[in-house]
């Protein structure tokens, strides 16, 4: 639709609903619909404007404005708007990233910008220049403007999956076995005794929170849980859950920290506690928790490799002391790699914690990514973890591996089914219920 020609009735019509539709922002078709429909509803015949114009304004000023058609393409992970008059930039999931023939200009960049942080009712200036908020939708918005970013301000629009990946993606993808999937499945569960603490670790977009995600579906619908994030991503089927966010000093007098969140969230008895991302002071309030018996947190760190974020938690800002360090009983390292010129997201080591001495923190390797054979390989398993939980439940080591294995073929007949979110919530459920019933139900699907 040209909206040039509307551009006086646009005006108009600004000037009568803006105060109205200040904090409003659309992103997908039927709510623009929805709303062009409300308003010319409310002032077209009064004020002679036509539903073109209403539409016009609603995309003009209340979406993402030109964004809009990328943003509702399923193929795009990320939106990047580099400056004025510059490509708009994709993340193409099998390209990567790849420059668009689309260029905002300054006034409408910063237009999206203030609807944006109008929404998230967050202040944005010269004085504020940095923007973290979210969409509708929950996709996670960076912003600036240029008094940090001298080429122009820029959006950068990281998009919340509708449809969150599952483990049986993750298997299917190559980002994990089915051997390794069951191992961390009976690590998180704990077998109803002794639930681990895991650390996913990886640098920026390597698929920490997806792992995070996706380990959480493993965790008992009897359980409470406490979920913490800046911006929700986590996205859970459990009825007793409880998403949590912190809040910048810009909304309101005070600004909640995820240290303050986490403690508040210790008072609250959770059964289980996740953080998207520890990098503070939260992460010695975590490990405290740990230590006193809050088992089965799950929580990411960006580092690069298991001894390089061991290091990161000793150290400042998070001063977790070393003694504390063997509360957590996994760490997941996960690594973006390109492959015949495709980009994925690969887990390359499971690490357990094994115990300290003095001042170095002992490790055991348990799987590891084998480069020649393109897959996660196990190296040992009958390791701290599992000869823990061996005490605790009185089975065998080999009872406990027979466990694993049982594990493993349900994920395997999972990765042939494909099941939806919602399916792979309600089948492991079941499997804690009735695991005969649920080899059935899976081996009839994939007939």
């Amino acid at each position: 639709m040209d909206c040039d020609k509307y551009s006086e009735e646009i005006s108009k019509i600004h000037k009568i609903v803006k105060k109205k539709y200040s904090n409003v922002l659309v992103i997908r078709e039927e709510e623009i619909a929805k709303i062009r429909d409300e308003i010319h509803e409310k002032i077209g015949e009064i004020y002679k404007v036509t539903l073109d114009a209403v539409e016009c304004y609603v995309r003009e000023k209340l979406s993402l404005g030109k964004l809009t058609p990328l943003f509702l393409r399923d193929d795009i992970e990320e939106i990047m708007v580099i400056g004025k008059d510059l490509p708009v930039y994709i993340y193409d999931r099998k390209t990567g990233h790849q420059p668009t023939d689309l260029k905002l200009s300054e006034e409408e960049i910063e237009d999206i910008i203030t609807r944006i942080a109008n929404y998230n009712k967050r202040k944005i200036d010269e004085f504020h220049p940095l923007l973290d908020a979210r969409l509708p939708d929950g996709s996670r918005v960076n912003a600036t403007l240029p008094v940090v970013t001298p080429r122009g301000a820029t959006i950068t629009i990281r998009k919340f999956m509708i449809r969150p990946l599952t483990i049986a993606d993750l298997i299917n993808n190559g980002t994990l076995t089915p051997r390794a999937a069951a191992f961390l499945w009976l690590a998180v569960e704990g077998l109803k005794t002794k639930p681990a603490n895991i650390l996913m670790i990886g640098g920026t977009a390597s698929g920490k929170t997806t792992t995070l995600n996706v380990l959480s579906y493993f965790i008992p619908e009897n359980e409470r849980i406490i979920s913490i994030e800046d911006v929700q991503e986590i996205n859970l089927m459990h009825d007793h859950w409880i998403p949590m966010e912190t809040k910048p000093p810009e909304i309101g007098a005070n600004e909640i920290t995820m240290d303050e969140l986490l403690k508040n969230a210790l008072r609250m008895r959770p059964d289980r506690i996740i953080i998207g991302e520890v990098r503070g002071k939260e992460a010695l309030t975590l490990f405290t928790a740990m230590n006193t018996g809050h088992e089965g947190c799950l929580a990411t760190l960006h580092a690069n490799s298991a001894r390089e974020s061991i290091t990161r938690l000793k150290s400042h800002p998070m001063n977790v002391p070393t003694i504390m360090l063997p509360a957590l009983d996994l760490i997941v390292a996960h690594r973006r790699v390109t492959e015949k010129g495709k980009t994925v997201r690969k887990i390359f080591e499971i690490v357990e914690i094994s115990g300290r001495e003095g001042e170095t923190i002992l490790t055991n390797v348990l799987f590891s990514f084998d480069v020649k054979k393109n897959m996660l390989e196990e190296k040992i398993l009958n390791g701290r973890l599992v000869q823990e939980l061996s005490q605790i439940t009185n089975l065998s080591i080999k009872e406990i591996d027979e466990e694993i294995f049982s594990r493993e073929v349900i994920l395997e007949l999972l990765a042939r089914k494909k099941p939806s979110p919602k399916e792979i919530h309600k089948m492991i459920q079941l499997y804690y219920k009735n695991p005969e019933e649920l080899v059935e139900i899976l081996e009839r699907g994939v007939q």
